[in-house]
């Protein structure tokens, strides 16, 4: 009798699960479909209808905090003006069992939505957001799909990014690379690796190599590292270091620190130095330090100067007097003056008052 109950109960669960995971969209001409038949036959399908619309599904989310709303004020994990219009960008006030301007809270979800727009037959932009984001939706026609394959959503993701120009129609790109680095599937790598690949354009690959230190972890940063020792164009290696900065990965900062010491190009170290003086940990503070005092070129001497000034003042000052007062080349010393004298602080003013005075 209980596994008769289960299965007369089933169908309801799913449509319940269906519906949770579906946005609250207000404002909009509204319609539900399945896309048992396939993702991009149901998109081709609406978008072949010639006028504007956007096209909406759900998807696995990867680990984090991947808050994707618009709002105007933050205050202690709460938005106030929470909500999304779809066609402006723009934060507005949608309320969901609140008062207009009470703060939103949002929490992690374990899926996010995918907003599509089409017209014209042609993908024009893609967003990614939360769940739990209102969204206006303008009195737009809005489909909503139910039962999107993750790896059918990376898919038309993918391709609607390939399609994207390099001559300032980007739209499209913009948004579905972020989708796909979100998407907890492992069709999300591997479409992420064919979007960096070196036949793509540079703008393309740039934009990949964020989202792969931002969102997508340890394989992320390893995928970054393994382009920073193969590419051979080191302006594309150089634009690697940000986002191997920004990766939330314990192995991060040595990599950086390698990067920093090792690499071939003298410009991609620089960029090094200047990324880690932004991450200020104590292990790098160390090597800026040895920087100054060793790297045989000069002008990584004073890029590595320059970061220091970047450190909290009771890390970095200490440091710059040191230089100050100690490195042999004129040029890092001059530089090392000068950002002290930058910095308004008073240990910084006594050390240059007593060269003065000297």
């Amino acid at each position: 009798m209980k596994n008769i109950l289960k299965l007369l109960l089933l169908p309801t669960t799913l449509t319940a699960l269906a519906l949770a995971q579906q946005p609250n969209i207000q404002n909009a001409k509204l319609e539900t479909r399945s896309a048992s038949g396939g993702l991009q036959t149901q998109v081709d399908t609406i978008a072949r209808q010639g006028g504007a619309a956007w096209i909406a599904w759900s998807v696995p989310s990867i680990k984090g905090e991947n808050n994707m709303c618009c709002y105007n004020n933050y205050n202690d994990g709460n938005y106030s003006s929470c909500g999304c219009a779809l066609e402006t960008n723009g934060s507005v006030n949608i309320t969901s069992g609140n008062a207009p301007n009470n703060p939103v809270k949002l929490e992690g979800s374990s899926d996010f939505s995918v907003f599509v727009r089409t017209e014209g037959g042609q993908i024009q932009k893609v967003r990614a957001l939360s769940t739990n984001c209102p969204v206006d939706a303008q009195n737009m026609p809005v489909y909503w799909l139910s039962g999107v394959k993750p790896s059918e959503s990376v898919a038309l993701l993918t391709a609607a990014a390939e399609k994207s120009s390099g001559d300032g129609e980007k739209k499209p790109a913009d948004g579905a690379v972020l989708a796909i680095a979100l998407t907890n599937d492992a069709s999300a790598d591997k479409a992420l690796d064919t979007l960096i690949a070196s036949d793509k354009p540079e703008w393309l690959r740039k934009k990949v190599a964020f989202w792969l230190g931002v969102q997508r972890g340890k394989p992320g940063l390893d995928k970054l590292l393994a382009l920073m020792k193969s590419d051979p164009s080191d302006s594309f290696r150089k634009e690697l270091v940000f986002p191997i900065s920004q990766s939330k990965a314990p192995e991060a900062e040595s990599e950086l620190i390698r990067i920093a010491k090792q690499d071939q190009s003298t410009k991609v170290r620089e960029q090094a130095i200047f990324w880690l003086a932004q991450k200020a940990g104590k292990k790098a503070a160390s090597f800026l330090k040895d920087t100054v005092d060793n790297d045989p070129n000069t002008d990584v001497k004073k890029r590595a100067v320059f970061a220091l000034s970047q450190m909290p003042k009771d890390e970095g000052i200490p440091l710059l007097i040191q230089v100050a007062k100690n490195n042999p080349n004129p040029a890092v010393k001059k530089q090392a003056i000068f950002w002290l004298g930058q910095s308004h602080d008073a240990r910084a003013l006594d050390y240059i008052e007593s060269v003065l005075k000297q």
